[in-house]
């Protein structure tokens, strides 16, 4: 999906195959889609005899370019899922490229939604109503997400053991990652060791979608928000998307205020029947931590590829620039949860 004159052309065939009137199905367009790191995407406008539609593409990038490895099988399969169960709002997964056959690597073709993302709508809001409206409507999302029939989803997607040997896991994981970075990485021995000294109270696990930030959030026309972006979704503790929330407002621009006890907090509560001692500022705080190891170590390790010259992506040496403000957040969020769980002695 690289190459946008042969993207086209297997573009074109693949829609052609799937029309009643083949003959006369035309690609019209065609828009790379900008800002993710992580697939290869494209905005397609295809055209026949009786109507224009939209579609958006979303394939694995040449090899060596990828900042974390995903499988596209397990990300239709969850979608699939989603969509045919109607509880939570998302663009439809309509075909699946399974091979690459067809379109040149492994690709999911989705229908395009007339929307922006949350994180742009931020650009342009001022009005603190808006952003109480914001706040009610992300809190119905995620409650959606957290409540999740985990009966429901497929079978790649595995309930842990138990809630300490899952968050153990977790905190390995930053410890592995360090231990492969050619340099070393302190702030990562650091927090890792915080984390295991700290752990807060349990909750029930439930699905995760893992990437659960601004930009993969879009509001419609009818102002509904649907949420995008499953590559790495699993089942696990569902405040790590309420930690990623936070960390993810707070490395892009602009930041959205972060969520209101009284328009996310209280209602979010309430629907997935998580108590207050579960979900706090502490808490949260703790899992803006934790959850950033799902996509922080994917980019260490990424790195460590680059640093010893056995990949030479660019998109992923980019990403170095990335670390030094999350270790920051880390250390902020650290402070944070440090703070509110003395305040509350």
């Amino acid at each position: 999906m690289s190459d946008t004159t042969a993207a086209q052309s297997r573009l074109e065939a693949f829609f052609r195959k799937r029309s009643d009137g083949p003959g006369g199905v035309r690609v019209v367009g065609y828009e790379p889609i900008l800002g993710g790191y992580s697939r290869a995407m494209a905005r397609v406008w295809v055209e026949d005899s009786s109507e224009r539609r939209g579609y958006v593409v979303r394939a694995d990038p040449p090899p060596g370019q990828a900042i974390i490895d995903t499988d596209r099988r397990q990300e239709w399969a969850l979608l699939s899922a989603l969509h045919s169960s109607g509880a939570i709002p998302l663009p439809a997964p309509l075909w699946f490229d399974e091979t690459g056959d067809e379109l040149g690597s492994p690709a999911i073709v989705m229908e395009m939604v007339e929307a922006e993302s949350l994180l742009a709508k931020g650009r342009h809001a001022t009005d603190p109503s808006v952003f109480a409206e914001f706040d009610r409507k992300l809190s119905e999302v995620a409650s959606a997400i957290h409540t999740f029939d985990l009966d429901a989803l497929p079978s790649h997607l595995m309930v842990p053991a138990s809630w300490d040997d899952y968050i153990d896991g977790r905190i390995q994981r930053w410890v592995d990652a360090e231990h492969k970075y050619p340099s070393g990485n302190p702030t990562m021995r650091f927090v890792a060791a915080w984390l295991r000294a700290n752990k807060p109270p349990p909750a029930p696990f439930a699905l995760v979608h893992s990437d659960f930030q601004g930009a993969n959030v879009l509001i419609d026309g009818d102002g509904k928000f649907l949420a995008i972006d499953w590559e790495l979704a699993h089942v696990g503790d569902p405040r790590e998307d309420l930690g990623w929330w936070i960390l993810g407002g707070a490395l892009q621009a602009p930041e959205i205020p972060d969520p209101t006890e009284e328009n996310f907090y209280a209602p979010y509560r309430k629907a997935t029947g998580l108590t207050e001692e579960q979900v706090n500022p502490a808490t949260v705080a703790y899992f803006t931590v934790l959850a950033a190891e799902a996509v922080f170590t994917s980019v260490i390790e990424q790195l460590s590829l680059v640093a010893t010259g056995e990949t030479t992506g660019m998109t992923v040496a980019y990403m170095t620039n990335a670390v030094v403000g999350m270790h920051g957040e880390f250390l902020k969020a650290i402070n944070i949860n440090e703070s509110a769980r003395r305040g509350a002695r």
